[in-house]
C-alpha cells in the first residue's frame, strides 16, 4: 500500500498560501515556520515552495478530505466543503493573467478553468483564480490547454448541472519512487489490466468474443464467479456468501504482477439488467464500493458480466486515488471474464 505522505507528493502550479495556511493547526504552523529557509538564500522561493508542497502533501495524507467525484456520486457534496479533484481540466488566461501581473498591468489579474466530471459528463466544475498566486514561470504553460491535474479546493456552490469551486492548491501528483514519466500519478500508471496479473499469464487476452457469446454469461450466478475467481487466484478462504459479503473476494497476497504478490479486492456486479454498467448502477449499492476502498488492499477490483463505461472506470480511480489510501486498480467486464473462465476450464 502506498501512502502520499510517505512515498509521493506535488509539484504545485498554483498554491493560495493564506487558505493552505488556515488549514493548519498552531503547532503544524510553528513547524512550517521552523522549516523555512533563510530568506538570504539564492534558493529561498524554489526551497520555500518545496516546504509549502510537502507540508500540503502531509496534510491530505493524515486529514479525510473527499473526493470531489465520490461526493457527487453518492449525493452528499455540499458548499464549503474541502474536496480534491484529479481529471482532465480546461484552463484559459494562465498566460495573459501571469504576464499581466509580472509586468504590474494588473496584479488582480485572474484566470479560469472548467471540466467536465469524467464520473459524470452532465456536471460541469469551475472556477478562477489570482494569477499572482501562481508558483513559478511554468505555472503558465501547465495551465494551459486541456490536462491533467490534482486540485484541492473548496466548494462554492453546488447546482444540478454545475459546482463551483475555489482552488487552494493545482499541482501534479508524483512518485519519487519511480523517477520517469510513468511517476506521474493520476493516469493510466495507477491501472492494472487483467494481461498483467501473473494468474492470467494463461489467458489470451487478445480479440474479443462476439455479443452473442458474452449472453453465455446471463446463464451462470454471480457466486459461481466468484467462486471460479477464488480458484484460479488461488485463494482458499471463500466466506459463505452473506449480504453484501457476497459481492466481493478478497486476496490475500495470491495474485501478483511480475512476481510481487498484491492484496486485492474484487467486486462481482450482476445486475437484474444484462447490461454495461454505469455509476447509476454502483449508486445503488455505494456500500459495495465503499467496501473496497476502504479495505487494506493494495488494488481495487470491479468485475462486471457486461461492459464497463468510462465514467465507471474513472469513478474507481477516485476511489484508488485517495491521497489517505493510495492504491492501483482493474476493471474486469465480461469479455475478459469469459476469456479467463474458459481458459480456466471453466465451462461457460
Amino acid at each position: 500500500m502506498v501512502s502520499m505522505g510517505q512515498s509521493s507528493g506535488l509539484d504545485a502550479w498554483f498554491l493560495h498560501e493564506k487558505l493552505v495556511c488556515n488549514l493548519f493547526a498552531d503547532d503544524q504552523l510553528a513547524n512550517l515556520a521552523q522549516r523555512m529557509p533563510d530568506k538570504s538564500h539564492p534558493l529561498y522561493e524554489t526551497f520555500r515552495m518545496d516546504v509549502l508542497e510537502k507540508s500540503v502533501t502531509d496534510y491530505l495524507s493524515n486529514s479525510e478530505i473527499p473526493s470531489l467525484a465520490i461526493e457527487q456520486q453518492r449525493g452528499t457534496l455540499r458548499a464549503g466543503q474541502l474536496v480534491w479533484l484529479e481529471q482532465a481540466i480546461s484552463f484559459k488566461g494562465a498566460g495573459a493573467s501571469w504576464t499581466a501581473v509580472r509586468t504590474g498591468k494588473d496584479t488582480a489579474a485572474r484566470a479560469g478553468f472548467t471540466a467536465r466530471l469524467d464520473t459524470n459528463n452532465d456536471v460541469r466544475v469551475k472556477g478562477d483564480y489570482s494569477a499572482s498566486r501562481l508558483t513559478c514561470s511554468s505555472a503558465p504553460g501547465q495551465l494551459s490547454g486541456t490536462n491533467r491535474q490534482f486540485l484541492l479546493g473548496y466548494v462554492t456552490g453546488v447546482e444540478a448541472t454545475e459546482i463551483g469551486l475555489r482552488p487552494l492548491v493545482r499541482a501534479r501528483r508524483w512518485d519519487p519512487m519511480r523517477s520517469n514519466e510513468a511517476g506521474w500519478l493520476g493516469g493510466n500508471s495507477t491501472r492494472v489490466w487483467p494481461s498483467m496479473i501473473d494468474q492470467f499469464s494463461h489467458v489470451d487476452f487478445r480479440g474479443r468474443p462476439s455479443r452473442s457469446e458474452l449472453e453465455l454469461l446471463k446463464g451462470v450466478p454471480q457466486e459461481a464467479v466468484r467462486q471460479a475467481f477464488a480458484e484460479i487466484l488461488g485463494e482458499p478462504d471463500v466466506p459463505q456468501a452473506s449480504g453484501s459479503e457476497q459481492l466481493v473476494l478478497w486476496i490475500q497476497n495470491r495474485l501478483s504482477i511480475e512476481g510481487s504478490p498484491l492484496r486485492a479486492a474484487v467486486a462481482f456486479k450482476w445486475p437484474a439488467k444484462f447490461s454495461p454498467m454505469t455509476t447509476a448502477d454502483l449508486r445503488e449499492n455505494v456500500n459495495q464500493v465503499d467496501m473496497l476502498s476502504e479495505a487494506a488492499t493494495d488494488l481495487i477490483v470491479m468485475q462486471h458480466c457486461h461492459a464497463i463505461t468510462a465514467p465507471v472506470v474513472n469513478l474507481l480511480k477516485a476511489y484508488a486515488g485517495d491521497p489517505r489510501n493510495f492504491r492501483k486498480y482493474m476493471t474486469i467486464d465480461g469479455y475478459d471474464t469469459l476469456k479467463i473462465l474458459r481458459s480456466s476450464n471453466f465451462q461457460v
